[in-house]
């Protein structure tokens, strides 16, 4: 039974892991500074716990205080499930900053129970050798060492693919909370003696209880929902962005942000200012009749051009399954056989797509990918990208990216990091600042055009699009930051400028 407890255990520490990550998600981002501070977090307590296991082994090892030891480690992780809303929405209100607000948030939640995770490898061991007889136990301790370790990590082996693959694709983050603690309150029992399992019985059946309580207490989006995907925590709201233009659901996977809008009572029109800038690309090939979009979120583009252009067709490539799946259920995408979604990363798909003998060839490709905390994958914003995207386009292709960066200074690294990448591969590069055009210091939503041809941009007649194309950033842009490469691409240095600005 100790061997089983053992394996729980190593399982429980990494499905614990990877549902922080999404617990953490809607308040502070999914960005490598809060995976940084969860994991060097949950490390250094496993640390602390496996000293003190080791400590207390050798003091006096008996199998209650190893199922208590992990009795409490599943009630500290219960708890969590249930608080951390409340808790993780006080941090955020503090600002403290992303750095150290990441960092707090593990210590509050998970760094107790982590401790108490690392103590029992060190101290099931002692428990397992109290079996042996004092004449053989020497010669057994290395042994039951090697067997106990390695019993655990195919357990965080375990625990691993299953909360990859299988629990965050299927189970929302409470509940795979109330699941760990439930399987270490199991564990518990497993490691204590008969008399004795009545509390691990009673935590049992209150992570029974939370998880189907979790399961049932689902919002309308007016309320606001939240969903769990493979890839995100994604949250679906109602209200007004513009006076006087109606009613509109957004959705979000960043805190603080608007991924995509849409008008309740209009869903195929364009309703957030930047998404109708990508009409620069059909102004520029009006007769583009193939386009390629590269992050699908709530489909605004997609839905827009299926209704606005009968004869084009359109690839999308979301690397999310869960979004598209929420994109169609919330957001009126339809079911058109115009429309090809493919469920992979944009940057996958651009190497397959320009590898093959006869590539697509798109008229207008256009880009909407973002991780979180500012950041455009930083794959699909390198000289290499730059190529593949290239390659896919026809003779006189268009390239249309939103950016969210500031234009100069040291907010602006991002941008100009991108933008020097494209202008390496494509002979015509402009740039539309949407929000506040004349203010290049102001982080907002810029459009970069990377056109194939180097032929200018032709004037328009259409007041709108007049309005769009008097954007362009006409100023002299530095030339202070390298290109990105597969190789460097420190975006998330360049976007903590960004967060720092804006107190994240």
């Amino acid at each position: 039974m100790l061997e089983l407890v053992s394996f729980l255990c190593g399982a429980a520490v990494m499905v614990l892991e990877m549902a922080g990550a999404r617990l953490l998600a809607p308040y502070l981002g999914t960005s490598i500074v809060v995976w940084t501070a969860l994991i060097g977090v949950i490390l250094a307590s496993l640390s602390l716990g496996y000293w003190l296991g080791g400590r207390a082994g050798d003091r006096n090892p008996s199998a209650p205080r190893l199922a208590g030891i992990i009795l409490l480690a599943s009630g500290f992780v219960l708890t969590a499930g249930f608080v951390h809303a409340k808790l993780l929405a006080g941090l955020a209100s503090m600002g403290f900053g992303l750095e150290l607000g990441a960092v707090l948030a593990a210590l509050l939640l998970f760094a107790v129970p982590s401790v108490l995770l690392g103590m029992v490898s060190p101290y099931i061991i002692q428990v397992k050798l109290l079996t042996y007889k004092d004449a053989e136990r020497k010669n057994r301790t290395g042994s039951v060492m090697g067997r106990f370790f390695a019993l655990s990590t195919i357990g965080s082996i375990v625990g691993t693919f299953l909360g990859g693959y299988v629990l965050i694709s299927w189970l929302g983050t409470r509940t795979i909370l109330y699941a760990v603690a439930g399987t270490l309150a199991v564990a518990s029992l497993l490691a204590a003696p008969h008399k004795r399992r009545v509390p691990a019985v009673i935590l049992l059946l209150h992570c029974l209880g939370f998880s189907i309580w979790a399961n049932v207490s689902g919002r309308n989006p007016a309320e606001g929902l939240e969903l769990d995907t493979r890839y995100s925590h994604i949250r679906v709201q109602e209200g007004h962005l513009y006076a006087g233009q109606g009613l509109m659901r957004f959705l979000s996977t960043d805190p603080g942000s608007v991924q995509s809008g849409m008008f309740v009572d209009r869903p195929r029109e364009l309703a957030l200012e930047y998404t109708k800038h990508y009409a620069l690309g059909w102004h520029i090939r009006p007769d583009a009749k193939r386009f390629l979009m590269l992050g699908g979120g709530g489909y605004s583009v997609p839905k827009y051009l299926l209704a606005a252009k009968p004869e084009a067709t359109i690839d999308v490539v979301e690397i999310d399954p869960g979004i598209t799946a929420a994109a169609r259920k919330y957001f009126a995408v339809p079911d058109d056989a115009r429309m090809r979604v493919y469920d992979e990363d944009a940057r996958v798909f651009l190497n397959r797509a320009a590898a093959a003998p006869e590539p697509k060839a798109y008229g207008i490709i256009m880009g909407d990918t973002f991780t979180s905390s500012y950041n455009i994958p930083f794959h699909l914003g390198t000289v290499e990208a730059a190529r593949r995207i290239h390659k896919l386009l026809d003779a006189d292709g268009v390239f249309v990216c939103n950016i969210i960066s500031a234009v100069t200074g040291e907010q602006g690294q991002i941008f100009r990091a991108i933008r020097a990448s494209f202008a390496q591969v494509f002979p015509r590069t402009h740039v539309f600042p949407v929000n506040r055009p004349k203010d290049g210091d102001d982080v907002q939503n810029i459009m970069l055009v990377a056109m194939k041809t180097p032929r200018p941009i032709p004037l328009s007649w259409d007041p709108a699009m007049r309005a769009m194309l008097d954007k362009e950033w006409t100023r002299p842009i530095p030339n202070d930051t390298a290109p990105l490469t597969d190789d460097y691409a420190p975006v998330e240095r360049y976007a903590m400028a960004i967060l720092r600005a804006r107190g994240r």
